[in-house]
């Protein structure tokens, strides 16, 4: 698996696990800085240890509290939200009666508003039904609108969960790989043209793309649209990411393109990833075509009611949360020109190569470099033999191996690449939605595992 890092690199790792405030001052010779030039609030720290944290506590109880410096894999923040979210949480505690409740009108509104002052895309109320999550709409979808149990075409790379949804709709997967061309990913709309038949009713896009960050511009989705069209293809719009778009990307709503795109398409979004509240559970999808949004709601097998905490943080953060999301994300712009600043001085990463994405929170990070030292067939396979001995029967990937090496030599927890399909092979992805502080250590602790090997 790679050398170790020396027992007092450990010790130190160890020591940093929790508060991870190590070494911030600015690289020698560098132009970049460790922490916040405005000294913002994103660069505090806080313990998200022991309050069943899917970040942080799944990932020690899998490798160890010793192992675990900072986890950069499951999509959320390490920022606590809005204060305006947490004054409409405790208020509505105040009542302490939790009965069946309606879904109020100014719940809607604060989706439209929002919507249309962000992007200047018209909704109405009619249009919008409500899920506890976005796969559980998105499975809805699925199942209402391929009743024949048929194929779903995916544009890979992109979100591993969504070929959960997919097996849960009682379908299967067909991939659209698409191509890299200059650093930027872009759609192969001629082998997707290829991959359409009779079986084929649905595609689900991406928008801004996970895990590359791309943000796929008002003709590159017409294009999209003109061949799902040709076909009866049904778009299926997951525009989670929407708020985080980098100061040089721009985000086109599918829905935005033109009436007969929206008439063809059922569009899904939440709060959870834009305020940091996935846990909250709430989340909406909406449709200009009526027929569409029956066929969905015949599907079932989502819920059409909200979390009453989720409700209300949602409709605060959409009334009152604009300028904390401005903030992040002026502060994610700095994480970005911080890491790409990093990778590509020379030297630094040897067998990470990094572009910085147009929009997302993630960092897709080409690791084929660093692959052909750390997972060869040999790596690969002593890491099944270890896993068999463990009573754990899966398929091992070179991927894997790498994400099992940043944890082990530099107790960093990324996510392996080989899950987000074809297209994925030697990528990892990083969530560098931390203080800046944790960032640098990350990327210390990597570069020291890097040039140990």
């Amino acid at each position: 698996m790679g050398q170790n890092i020396a027992k007092d690199r450990r010790k130190f790792i160890k020591g940093a696990a929790i508060t991870a405030i190590v070494g911030t001052g600015a690289f020698k010779g560098s132009t970049v800085w460790a922490q916040s030039q405005s000294g913002s609030v994103f660069d505090q720290t806080y313990n998200r240890v022991g309050v069943n944290s899917i970040k942080w506590d799944a990932a020690i109880k899998r490798y160890g509290k010793d192992k675990i410096v900072v986890p950069m894999g499951i999509a959320d923040m390490d920022f606590k939200v809005d204060p305006s979210i947490t004054r409409a949480i405790n208020e509505r505690a105040k009542n302490e009666i939790y009965g069946y409740e309606l879904v109020s009108d100014s719940y809607y509104q604060s989706i439209i508003d929002w919507n249309m002052e962000r992007y200047g895309l018209e909704l109405k109320k009619e249009w919008i039904r409500n899920s506890s999550a976005l796969k559980p709409g998105l499975v809805a979808a699925l199942r209402g609108l391929n009743p024949v149990r048929g194929k779903v075409i995916l544009q890979t790379p992109t979100y591993s969960g969504f070929r959960g949804a997919i097996n849960r709709a009682g379908m299967r997967v067909e991939m659209n790989p698409m191509k890299k061309i200059n650093g930027r990913w872009h759609m192969d709309l001629e082998d997707l043209e290829n991959r359409l038949d009779y079986e084929t009713k649905c595609l689900i896009l991406c928008n801004p793309n996970n895990p590359s960050g791309e943000c796929w511009t008002a003709d590159e989705l017409r294009a999209l649209g003109d061949v799902c069209m040709r076909h009866g293809v049904t778009v299926l719009a997951d525009e989670i990411w929407c708020d985080f778009v980098r100061d040089r990307g721009r985000y086109t709503p599918f829905a935005s393109i033109g009436k007969k795109y929206a008439m063809h398409s059922i569009t899904f979004k939440s709060v959870s990833k834009s305020f940091n509240q996935a846990s909250l559970k709430v989340a909406y999808f909406f449709t200009s075509n009526p027929d569409l949004m029956n066929a969905t709601m015949v599907g079932g097998g989502h819920d059409t009611g909200t979390n009453t905490y989720g409700r209300i943080a949602a409709e605060t953060a959409y009334r009152q949360g604009g300028n904390w999301l401005n903030q992040v994300n002026k502060y994610l712009d700095e994480n970005f020109d911080f890491l790409v600043d990093y990778i590509n001085r020379s030297g630094e990463m040897p067998g990470i190569e990094y572009k910085r994405p147009e929009g997302t929170y993630v960092a897709w990070l080409d690791c084929n470099g660093l692959k052909a030292k750390v997972a060869t067939p040999d790596h690969v396979k002593a890491l099944h033999d270890k896993w068999r001995d463990e009573g754990r029967h899966q398929r091992v990937t070179p991927e894997m191996v790498m994400a099992e090496w940043f944890v082990e030599n530099a107790g960093i927890q990324l996510n392996s690449g080989h899950s987000y399909g074809i297209g994925s092979d030697g990528f990892m992805r990083m969530n560098i939605t931390v203080p800046r502080q944790q960032l640098k250590l990350a990327l210390d602790n990597i570069n020291t595992a890097l040039k140990a090997l």
